[in-house]
């Protein structure tokens, strides 16, 4: 329920999608990128979703993305490009930081909105802001759900009629027993996880 607040939050009220837009969503398998992808849709969004490998590509085409970049193996910048037609997308959604921060603002735009939720790719450094004019008048932020928490009836509310209607679902990749935690842990950190984890009694 968390991660689908943020979700909702993010392609909402931090930067509302609206009908027909591109919007790029790093980390597109994960929990909370299967629902970035889900709730863009929900907003009549376009959604790149940006992913480690062919696998993961799989379910984030499942989740309604119109495209799939490979991180391994395509520069995402171009690629956001080429597919917007030479535009740039709207906004980026970003749980990764540091390791993405150059090829989001590159794939914004004019005008772009970068959304950043997350550093699991390390903390973004100091950096110019000069940048952000010189790459189109681009706009940054960090966020969380703090200031959207007024939203979280409402939100559960439509969080049961999407699940109803079929807009929204939730991908178990696997379980573990509470004694394999750390195998867990281990596998959501090397990212070998597509959707969430359970932990069973």
């Amino acid at each position: 329920m968390n991660q689908g607040f943020l979700a909702y939050a993010f392609t909402h009220f931090a930067d509302p999608i609206k009908a027909d837009e591109w919007c790029l969503i790093q980390a597109a398998a994960g929990g909370l990128g299967l629902l970035l992808c889900q709730m863009a849709k929900v907003r009549g969004g376009l959604v790149i979703g940006v992913t480690s490998n062919a696998e993961k590509a799989e379910f984030v085409k499942a989740a309604g993305a119109e495209a799939v970049i490979i991180s391994t193996r395509s520069d995402v910048a171009k690629e956001a490009r080429r597919i917007t037609e030479g535009r740039g997308v709207s906004v980026v959604y970003d749980g990764l930081g540091k390791d993405r921060f150059a090829a989001n603002l590159d794939s914004l735009a004019p005008g772009g909105y970068l959304l950043i939720y997350g550093q699991s790719g390390g903390y973004v450094p100091p950096f110019d802001l000069m940048t952000l004019e010189e790459k189109g008048s681009l706009f940054l932020t960090r966020t969380n759900r703090l200031p959207y928490l007024k939203e979280y009836p409402h939100y559960l509310e439509l969080f049961v009629e999407w699940m109803r209607q079929g807009k929204l679902s939730i991908k178990i990749d696997r379980t573990y027993p509470w004694a394999e935690a750390a195998r867990a842990h281990a596998a959501f950190a090397q990212r070998q996880v597509s959707g969430r984890i359970l932990l069973l009694p």
